[in-house]
């Protein structure tokens, strides 16, 4: 029968609950599985026996270690001892040949190319590989790691699990396979090589027993750069039990460094105190698959860990596992159909984070990082932190009663340590973050510590080309938005779903480039969709109802559009309020083909649109306010220079005047009725000063003139403005007369200030013997001009201009002379 070596190993000594060494102490050997006593024991010699096995005494220099000797027939066994309580104690050890036997002989049953393995696996003859699962699925056999030719299973049942780890590195690849039962790991980190294969079974949990991180990839002293460690590793299965609440101190379960082509699968980490589950640390091609974190103590100031970590070999307070410290990134890596979640353990909770880095180094990014269809229950702070990360998704997730969802974050650069680049310069500068995807993702009942999607960048890294699209969002705790963008460039926000946001639904400040499309805001406590600062922007086919205050708001920039929304029922919270409200001198501003309506009970909105007096070259046509008014800014009408008439007419119209019809299209001349007030349409901005109005004769001069001024009035003909009465000055032949203020609403005064955007009328009365012609467009008859709202000929037998203060003056209904389409201006 063969023999096999025990003892002789810094683990067999026997110690006291306090550590104390036990010598001189008598020690039963049984076989392990059926707790037979073995009596054939023999010195390391192989024949000399030995009567009675105990701890070496205190002469030795190992006192209380067994020493090393053999067995025959029996390739694992258990050492037995009485304890302090009188009751038996025992642990487990395998002989240290049955690794190597077991890969010589199990080779023996799969070749290098992959294939089926039967029969036992272990030395006993109980461990049949047909009754093992993984996952609830039989174990799979099959040829998907070959990696180097090395396919080599090896049985552990007991506590030898690092023995077979260092048998497959010795082997140059193998399979590890870890049955049910328990196994406290007292000595840690258990070490994993390169082209090993590490499955625990349905029913396996290893414990940590002892303080440290249980598994990492190489030895402490590897100097592998790169990606060039110990890498072609599955680890698959069974649970690691960290029991945090026991042994509270920071510590990874798994750890992942200079590795390419890992994979991690069906397994669960359980009670992580202060670190990750899992973290993958300039890796490439990596995926951790179907995987479940339950649990975590945060020992103190470690309220940001993740339980999946995906960071870079920036530094020792990094990565504490080995170097070298070459600021290599991870590349390649999904993370799919994972949960995150509480254990029920009494002590712990969830991880404060489900996937993200908190590391940064500048220069360097990771890339490629994928997160798909996972979910992630309570985690107090974010589910995903995309933290310098470029080309990558976030996909299908589910994040329910978390603190936020997803952040996508530049480097930070106040954070003297990442914004270090690696040349070792501090830049206190952040960097580009590019090309991202957050779509399709479900984040309901957040908790209020961030937005549930925050793509957040600084001026000196902005993150650019980025996709928001198809996620739900319902309910965003706290005061935090739905959705909030800062500092992003060239960006797509479409198709968003977002319900009962406590701040604005889609907020976003200092942006270039974004197009803001087809999203449905539903009943956000702030404006449905706010853009602070916007340059190119584009905010277009969107339906927003019940905002608490607007429903679009623009804030400063240029060049935006707010183009074809459906706004109902702005104005929720805070009466007073728009349905589209532009502020804080905003430029070049087209809003067009937008529906406001009012909610309909409560508060209501002040007006379909709102702009103010600071806001400068607004274009605004083919609006419909329905039943929400007008407001003293904004009217149903437009300005004829935004109809599309011709790019022509616009160019020609002088800076700072605004006219009744354009010059172009002023063909002809007609003549008023003496003694007669006439008004003239013109569109007038919010907050145009007005010093001075004008017409122009035609060919006819004005003979023996007694009276003549012109008049500024509003829509309802109530006189705004008006100016001296010229009395007999001449008026000659094609003559401009641009009369300068004299009196307004308020008194004498030189100017008058336009209190709204949109119809005005300017009024011209000549009294003369002959009254001059005036250049026009035309004219039309009475009844089509008297039309409401209507222009043309109003008070008759005038002579004295009237005196305007405190709106004493409206002109009179409309009717009493043609429509004379007067060309007249004011500047």
């Amino acid at each position: 029968m063969p023999q096999y070596t025990y003892g002789g190993n810094p683990s067999a000594v026997l110690t006291t609950a306090t550590g104390d060494v036990v010598p001189d102490y008598p020690l039963i050997v049984r076989a392990a599985g059926t707790g037979a006593v073995i009596t054939a024991l023999f010195e390391e010699n192989g024949t000399t026996p030995i009567a009675q096995l105990r701890t070496n005494d205190v002469s030795s220099d190992t006192p209380g270690a067994i020493r090393t000797f053999k067995v025959e027939g029996f390739g694992a066994i258990q050492y037995e001892y009485n304890g302090p309580s009188g009751q038996p104690v025992r642990w487990y050890e395998v002989g240290r040949e049955v690794p190597t036997a077991a890969l010589e002989g199990l080779a023996s049953k799969l070749d290098t190319a992959g294939g089926t393995i039967t029969g036992d696996l272990d030395v006993t003859g109980t461990l049949d590989v047909g009754t093992l699962l993984v996952g609830g699925q039989p174990l799979d056999t099959g040829a998907d790691f070959t990696t180097a030719g090395i396919h080599l299973p090896t049985a552990v049942t007991g506590a030898g699990i690092q023995a077979a780890l260092n048998a497959a590195r010795d082997a140059n690849g193998g399979w590890v396979i870890v049955p049910p039962g328990n196994y406290d790991a007292s000595t840690l980190p258990l070490r994993i090589y390169r082209n090993t294969r590490l499955t625990l079974c349905d029913g396996a949990t290893i414990r940590r027993a002892t303080t440290g991180t249980m598994l990492i990839n190489g030895d402490a002293s590897q100097t592998f750069g790169g990606y060039t460690g110990h890498g072609s590793i599955i680890i698959e299965g069974g649970i690691w039990d960290a029991r945090a609440t026991t042994y509270p101190t920071s510590a990874m379960a798994i750890s992942i460094g200079h590795a390419e082509n890992v994979r991690i699968r069906d397994t669960t980490i359980k009670d992580v105190c202060g670190y990750h589950a899992i973290e993958l640390n300039s890796t490439k091609t990596a995926t951790i698959e179907r995987c479940r974190f339950l649990g975590y103590v945060d020992p103190g100031g470690r309220d940001f860990s993740e339980a999946i970590q995906v960071d870079l070999a920036k530094s020792s307070g990094v990565f504490g596992g080995f170097g070298p410290y070459d600021n290599t990134v991870c590349e390649d890596v999904t993370i799919r159909d994972c949960y995150v979640g509480a254990s029920g353990t009494a002590g712990t909770t969830v991880w404060p984070r489900g996937v993200g880095s908190h590391s940064a180094t500048v220069d360097v990014a990771h890339r490629r990082i994928k997160v798909l269809e996972n979910s992630f229950v309570g985690c107090p702070q974010y589910a995903v932190v995309a933290y310098a990360w470029n080309d990558s998704v976030i996909d299908d997730n589910t994040m329910r009663s978390c603190g936020s969802g997803v952040r996508l974050r530049t480097i930070i650069s106040s954070d003297a340590a990442d914004s270090t680049n690696t040349s070792g310069v501090v830049t206190n500068a952040s960097q580009v973050m590019e090309n991202l995807v957050v779509s399709n993702n479900t984040i309901v009942d957040g908790t209020g510590y961030d937005d549930p999607i925050l793509c957040y960048g600084e001026s000196t890294g902005r993150v650019t080309g980025v996709t928001i699209d198809g996620n739900t969002i319902d309910g965003s705790g706290g005061s935090e938005n739905g959705i909030r963008i800062y500092y992003t460039s060239d960006y797509t926000l479409s198709d968003n779903t977002i319900r009962n946001a406590a701040g604005t639904g889609i907020s976003q400040e200092q942006v270039i480039g974004g197009v803001i499309g087809v999203n449905r805001v539903y009943a956000p406590g702030g404006s449905g969709i706010s853009c602070d600062t916007g340059t190119g922007m584009t905010i277009a086919t969107n339906q927003i109802r019940d905002a608490g205050v607007n429903g679009v708001h623009v804030l400063g920039g240029s060049d935006i559009q707010v183009l074809d929304n459906y706004i109902k029922g702005a104005s929720r919270a805070a009466s007073g309020s728009w349905g589209i409200r532009c502020s804080t001198s905003a430029d070049g501003l087209l809003i067009a083909g937008n529906k406001v309506r009012k909610f309909g009970s409560g508060n209501e909105v002040a007006a379909g649109i709102g702009i103010t007096s600071t806001c400068t070259n607004v274009k605004r046509y083919g609006n419909d306010l329905g039943d929400t008014g007008l407001d003293d800014q904004s009217t149903s009408d437009v300005s004829p220079f935004d109809t599309g008439f011709g790019a022509v007419e616009t160019l020609l119209r002088p800076s700072g005047r605004y006219e009744t019809t354009s010059r172009l299209r002023s063909g002809t001349t007609s003549t008023p009725t003496s003694g007669t007030l006439y008004l003239v349409p013109i569109w007038l901005p919010k907050g145009h000063v007005v010093s001075n109005i004008g017409f122009v004769s035609g060919g006819t001069a004005a003979s023996s003139p007694t009276n003549y001024w012109f008049t500024l009035h509003d829509r309802s003909r109530v006189a705004l403005a008006r100016t001296a009465d010229q009395t007999t000055t001449a008026w000659a032949a094609n003559t401009v007369k641009s009369l300068a203020i004299a009196q307004t609403t308020a008194g004498a005064a030189s100017s008058y200030t336009t209190t709204y955007a949109g119809l005005h009328y300017l009024g011209v009365m000549i009294k003369a013997t002959t009254v001059c012609s005036l250049v026009s467009e035309g004219s039309v008859a009475d009844v089509l001009a008297s039309v409401s709202p209507g222009f043309g000929g109003t008070d008759t037998g005038l002579s004295t201009p009237p005196t305007v203060t405190a709106g004493a003056f409206t002109a009179g209904s409309f009717g009493a002379g043609s429509g004379v389409l007067l060309h007249g201006y004011v500047t």
